[in-house]
């Protein structure tokens, strides 16, 4: 490993935050030229510097990230778990979305994360994906079995999202009427 690659780690896994960060924007500042050091991060055996690089795929990743990604969500440190349930989910913030079924990964955190955090982070981002019938399913059964009030409420919020991208109104209007008590919902929340 050259030794400005080994800089950013060190710093990445730093106990004051100045350099942390400094080391973050320096890497997101590289752009794709930072990937290969994201991959190689994501493996680190420090879970902060696992954690940060996997926060940066956010924004930078590309397919040379999937499976990087992809065992970030069942990392030991919950907390790069709850980085990799972000970057996973986010499509949005990246130039061409990632080849993972994005919704079987969430559903996955959802139902067998020991974290509390990382399932609500899968949840809000289960709500943010394109329609799925697999992830209604799985956040009605949430909002029906749960007793994490705060998973609940995450829950609800993203099946109204997930309704709220139903078809287009039928000719009679009884989807748009749905689809109007659902954004009722959302704004009642």
């Amino acid at each position: 490993m050259n030794s400005n690659v080994d800089r950013y780690f060190l710093a990445l896994d730093s106990e004051v935050w100045a350099i942390r960060e400094k080391a973050f924007t320096g890497l997101f500042n590289e752009g794709s030229r930072a990937v290969a050091t994201l991959v190689t991060g994501a493996a680190h055996n420090r879970p902060r510097v696992r954690a940060a690089c996997v926060a940066l795929m956010d924004h930078l990743a590309d397919e040379r990230c999937c499976e990087s990604l992809e065992q970030a969500l069942h990392d030991a440190s919950p907390l790069v778990r709850r980085h990799a349930v972000h970057a996973v989910g986010c499509q949005r913030c990246k130039l061409q979305p990632l080849s993972i079924d994005v919704v079987a990964a969430l559903i996955e955190r959802v139902l067998n994360d020991s974290s509390p955090r990382v399932r609500r982070v899968a949840i809000h981002q289960l709500g943010l994906q394109p329609r799925d019938a697999r992830a209604i399913q799985v956040l009605k059964n949430v909002i029906a079995e749960s007793q994490d009030t705060g998973l609940v409420s995450r829950a609800r919020h993203a099946l109204c999202l997930q309704q709220a991208t139903a078809e287009p109104p039928d000719a009679n209007g009884l989807a748009a009427a749905s689809w109007m008590m659902d954004r009722t919902v959302v704004a009642s929340l």
